[in-house]
């Protein structure tokens, strides 16, 4: 197989950031017992841990971890940017698009597929995600430089760049909701990163409490559509007109008296995910709390 074509090249873009957060998990694990009052190792970084001691990673671990982490997202970076020109070369993008699936589960009636797909607004956000997460990325190397627990937030960060990446390149709502819950942990993890502190671990409970329950009515839209259109590809559903007649016109299974169809109650699921996770009213009340964790990972959920 090729895996430098056009069609395979999207599958690269989220490796890089899911490498690195392996990576940086498994190699730089270990660290040493350092007493909070120690400003040259630990940095008197928040919270302040005064009169204990305090695991501090080496200094092997912090340099890999920058390494690694830094290395995962700029190749995301490159993969994205030689995406980005192949689909250039595509006569009427949108029409026609690059991408590939692979069959994931044979539903008996019909099988099952995960794929990619590159169309004009995934060609926008190529653009602009991985090198936002670069900035990010470099900004927090200053930012983390004393903090105790640097690999972890690293590793934590690639993961959220790696399930970020991946919500932008799927073809289907399905891996797409894959991407938005692994962000959801990740969110979660990074807002209460420093745990130590009660309104720290607070905020990440009632930020990852909130989303969830968007999340949960996010899937029974999910589960509705595929129930009715047998399938979850952004384009068989979009570009297919029979497919969008019949969700226009098939009764909803709730308030069917209110003259609305299967498709307005889908969409209305669906939107409901994204108000919890953009923080929107009345699910917005997570939002202020998670300036609890550190600055990048702020950056990270805007």
């Amino acid at each position: 197989m090729d895996f430098l074509t056009p069609d395979f090249l999207p599958w690269l873009i989220p490796v890089g950031p899911l490498l690195a957060f392996l990576i940086i998990t498994f190699v730089t694990n270990r660290s040493k017992m350092v007493p909070a009052t120690d400003h040259h190792e630990y940095g008197g970084h928040h919270p302040d841990y005064d009169g204990m001691t305090v695991p501090v990673v080496t200094g092997r671990s912090r340099v890999l971890s920058i390494t690694i982490g830094l290395s995962g997202i700029i190749s995301a970076l490159l993969i994205s940017w030689r995406t980005i020109w192949e689909a250039f070369q595509v006569g009427h993008l949108g029409e026609h698009v690059l991408g590939s699936a692979i069959a994931w589960m044979n539903t008996g009636e019909s099988t099952f597929n995960m794929g990619v797909l590159i169309d004009p607004a995934t060609v926008m956000m190529l653009a602009m995600v991985p090198l936002a997460v670069l900035m990010i990325f470099i900004y927090s190397i200053g930012y983390m430089a004393h903090d105790p627990r640097q690999s972890r937030f690293f590793a934590l960060i690639s993961l959220f760049a790696g399930a970020m990446l991946t919500l932008v390149v799927a073809d289907n709502i399905l891996l797409l909701f894959v991407g938005w819950e692994v962000m959801g942990l990740c969110s979660y993890m990074l807002i209460g990163f420093w745990f130590e502190k009660e309104s720290a671990y607070k905020a990440a409970i009632k930020a990852f409490t909130t989303t969830r329950i968007a999340d949960v009515v996010m899937l029974l839209g999910i589960a509705y559509l595929y129930s009715i259109a047998g399938t979850l590809s952004f384009r068989e559903i979009t570009y297919n007109p029979e497919m969008l007649d019949l969700l226009a016109t098939t009764q909803p299974i709730i308030f069917g008296g209110f003259a609305v169809s299967a498709a307005s109650i889908i969409g209305i699921f669906l939107i409901i995910g994204t108000v919890g996770k953009s923080a929107q009213f009345p699910l917005h009340v997570w939002l202020p709390d998670a300036m609890e964790g550190p600055t990048p990972v702020s950056a990270m959920i805007h």
